[in-house]
């Protein structure tokens, strides 16, 4: 997944779409160097088709720079009140690597037939260059629209909290029972980190792969995202490797100094989260977009509030588990998830409110477990807005919305 980090994806994509589309220039002169072109296109001369090359290679240029310095600035603006991580994301949109892609092989293209006509009028290859032009003004439509719906808050929103239910929908597919488990003690520490840094991901296909060919049980015991120092063990193992295993063990770890993208459940409630804190800080003072991250953080959550906390299993194709990584445990996402937002709140009725329907709905869907720590929550939540000072009337006010349990 190397290809997924920013620096990468800014320059892998978009470049090899420019040169790919800047060598067809060549190839398309050389053909119609070698065939007449077709009676349909229009009769150019050499100075005309040289005049509309030229203003192509300039408006495909002058279009590549100004779009991405004004992107730039919107996004700079944006992630001041959504988040510095915004800008991070802004590389690996495929809008803004196909659009890079275009615009500058666009540009190259006409260089290249520039260089390569001579005096020749070069017909089929500038109606080409046309068709270029014509495909960069409705992807530039599409980018500056796709552009606006990436600083829009409540689309940035609705596109994280889809990925933390898709994140929680597949840990509750994969949970496994703890009958079939090896016990903990039958583990050997296998690979660990060698450098301080965060832990930014696990190839899970290559974990699983040599779990089934050397017929082991692989048990990962951090998480995607976790800050390890030196030393830490990563993977566990029922029994002794060999070298050649060993290592192609630890090539599935991969170590990050800085914080990133890790795809898991923690990075999108975290992030939803830190959304929610800037909405609430006195600077911003956006209260309903902190209510529309709880509304929802509860509908995500409703994914697992049923059922109990168990480890995610891999299997093998025979049904036996291969590889046992952390699962999620509903009361401690709701810890992360609601904890930051009621210490938040304390002074916001408005946002108390909000999170009290938010843990109402968690307790309608919660199991036995899971409503006790809802309970807790809410009972917080009531203790904090004593402690502040509200008037008795906001307090009510918000107990009318917290489940039943906690007001009998």
């Amino acid at each position: 997944m190397t290809w997924r980090t920013p620096f990468t994806a800014l320059l892998t994509v978009p470049a090899t779409i420019a040169i790919a589309i800047g060598l067809s220039g060549a190839g398309i002169v050389a053909i119609e160097h070698r065939f007449n072109a077709p009676d349909w296109l229009i009769a150019l001369s050499p100075d005309v088709a040289r005049a509309i090359l030229s203003s192509v290679a300039t408006a495909a240029m002058t279009a590549l720079s100004l779009t991405y310095s004004l992107t730039l600035v919107v996004f700079t603006l944006a992630a001041s009140s959504i988040g510095p991580r915004l800008l991070k994301r802004f590389t690996t949109e495929r809008a803004n690597q196909i659009t890079a892609g275009l615009l500058g092989g666009t540009f190259l293209y006409a260089l290249v037939v520039l260089g390569t006509t001579g005096n020749e009028p070069a017909r089929i290859a500038t109606f080409i260059a046309g068709l270029l032009a014509a495909a960069s003004v409705v992807q530039l439509i599409w980018f500056v629209r796709t552009v606006a719906q990436s600083v829009s808050i409540d689309d940035e929103l609705a596109k994280i909290a889809v990925r933390l239910r898709d994140g929680l929908a597949r840990l509750k597919q994969n949970s496994g029972d703890d009958d079939d488990l090896p016990d903990d003690n039958a583990f050997l520490p296998a690979v660990t980190v060698k450098d301080t840094g965060y832990l930014a991901r696990l190839d899970r296909s290559a974990l699983l792969a040599s779990a089934i060919t050397e017929n082991l049980v692989l048990r990962v015991e951090q998480g995607e995202g976790d800050y390890l120092l030196p030393d830490t063990v990563v993977l566990s193992v029922n029994r002794p490797l060999r070298e050649s295993v060993h290592t192609a063990l630890c090539k599935t770890v991969r170590q990050e100094p800085a914080r990133s993208d890790t795809g898991t459940v923690h990075f999108s409630i975290n992030l939803m989260v830190e959304i929610a804190l800037r909405a609430l800080s006195p600077g911003v003072n956006d209260t309903l977009t902190a209510l529309a991250v709880s509304d929802m953080l509860s509908g995500a959550l409703a994914e697992i509030a049923g059922s109990e906390p168990r480890p995610e299993v891999l299997r093998d194709p025979e049904g036996r588990a291969r590889v046992i990584l952390p699962g999620a445990s509903f009361p401690s996402l709701l810890d992360t998830a609601y904890n930051p937002l009621r210490r938040a709140s304390a002074d916001n009725v408005l946002m108390a409110e909000g999170l009290a329907r938010g843990l109402r709905r968690l307790h309608a869907v919660a199991s036995a477990n899971a409503r006790r720590a809802v309970e807790e929550h809410a009972d917080l939540l009531l203790r904090q807005m004593e402690r502040a000072g509200h008037m008795p009337a906001d307090i009510a006010a918000v107990r009318t919305f917290l489940p039943d349990a906690v007001l009998e």
